[in-house]
């Protein structure tokens, strides 16, 4: 999970400033592991920042059914 975009984090890396984790594809190449760490404050607007969402296996087939 590295390479693509610096993942916000619910983790404040200090105050005002919460921790992104994995690297981005505008990052150096020895930076891209999934325990690379960063942080960033709430309002940052970036190209290269964003976050990932996970469900299920059994709610994605679930949902997935529902569209046919």
């Amino acid at each position: 999970m590295c390479g693509d975009i610096w993942a916000w984090c619910s983790t404040e890396a200090e105050p005002g400033r919460d921790e992104l984790k994995g690297s981005a594809f505008t990052s150096p190449f020895f930076r891209c592991t999934p325990s690379t760490r960063n942080d960033a404050g709430a309002d940052l607007y970036d190209d290269d920042t964003g976050f990932r969402t996970v469900t299920p296996a059994e709610t994605m087939r679930a949902l997935l059914n529902m569209q046919r």
